[in-house]
């Protein structure tokens, strides 16, 4: 009988998170924009990983451009794309009230409510309408600001275009030596003889 021998086996993984959160929120969109029961679900949760994927990019790349990124890490991510943007002189042509930095202020105060979640009462005006034209206005869902943006799939859609822009345009704009952009990151796997047992 052949006696086994030692192996030691060594795994090594850069897992950029940024780029795992990316892809996972295109493929939610997909699904939603391909199933159409609990779509809303699936907007809602691209967009929320598009949050975190800017996010992560941000501390990603602020982690090699700043010396201690960590005095930064309480900043709001507006913030941190400010600080980011500005030292490595990313300019957006329309500015904070244009794409894409208008949708990330908005994909950002969306990601604020829903992850700091308030039980809201909604009580609108009451609508004084006719006979003739009242069943819309009755049947018509009440719903909060932040569930009206994922009734379809514009916001999410809209939201994932404008972080890849944002992303694309810092990346660009580094001088670190930097990783192939939504790239999942490398991975080394090795197995190495030791010894018969």
């Amino acid at each position: 009988m052949q006696k086994d021998s030692e192996v030691i086996v060594s795994k090594q993984r850069t897992v950029q998170t940024y780029a795992e959160l990316w892809h996972a929120s295109n493929c939610v969109l997909e699904t939603g924009l391909a199933n159409k029961a609990g779509c809303s679900y699936q907007f809602l949760s691209s967009a929320l990983l598009s949050a975190f994927s800017l996010e992560a990019y941000l501390n990603h790349v602020g982690a090699k451009t700043f010396d201690q990124w960590d005095e930064h890490d309480r900043l709001s991510p507006v913030d941190k794309l400010e600080l980011v943007a500005a030292h490595l002189g990313v300019i957006f042509p329309n500015g904070k009230g244009g794409r894409p930095l208008q949708t990330i202020t908005k994909l950002f105060k969306f990601r604020n409510t829903i992850a700091h979640g308030r039980t809201q009462e909604l009580s609108p005006e009451p609508v004084r309408l006719t006979t003739r034209n009242y069943q819309k206005a009755y049947d018509a869902e009440l719903m909060a600001d932040w569930e009206r943006l994922i009734q379809t799939s514009q916001f999410a859609t809209r939201v994932l275009e404008d972080v890849k822009c944002v992303i694309g345009r810092i990346h660009e704009a580094r001088q670190d030596e930097k990783e192939e952009i939504f790239s999942f990151g490398p991975a080394a796997n090795s197995a190495t003889l030791a010894s018969c047992l």
